[in-house]
């Protein structure tokens, strides 16, 4: 079957997921980084964005994430902090049972993480 060749894949969410994932990682988060929450960001960001779907032969799918502009990926940041936000207000988890980052970092540290993030 030629079907089986393809795969229906939406960018979207590797999209949405990368940056959850760089926002989680970053140093001083005051949200809990356990993985129900950050499931929760990705489904609430990913429900305010219009999905983009591709037609991808399988192991090329990658290759369509870097034709998506700097534009969209403003887009997604947006959704995903307003995400954050509600969650970290309203997680599917008692407070009391929320993991937080304990890291403490100089200026030039954090700097330096967002030149991390630019180069990527």
């Amino acid at each position: 079957m030629i079907i089986e060749k393809y795969h229906i894949f939406n960018v979207m969410e590797e999209i949405v997921e990368q940056i959850t994932n760089e926002m989680f990682n970053m140093p001083n988060i005051e949200i809990c980084i356990c993985d129900r929450c950050k499931a929760d960001v990705i489904a609430l960001a990913l429900n305010h964005l219009h999905p983009k779907y591709v037609v991808s032969e399988k192991g090329r799918i990658f290759s369509e994430l870097e034709t998506y502009t700097f534009q969209l990926r403003a887009e997604v940041l947006a959704e995903v902090l307003k995400a954050m936000e509600k969650i970290k207000e309203n997680p599917s988890h008692p407070k009391e049972e929320s993991i937080y980052k304990e890291v403490k970092i100089s200026v030039d540290e954090l700097e330096k993480h967002f030149d991390d993030i630019n180069n990527k």
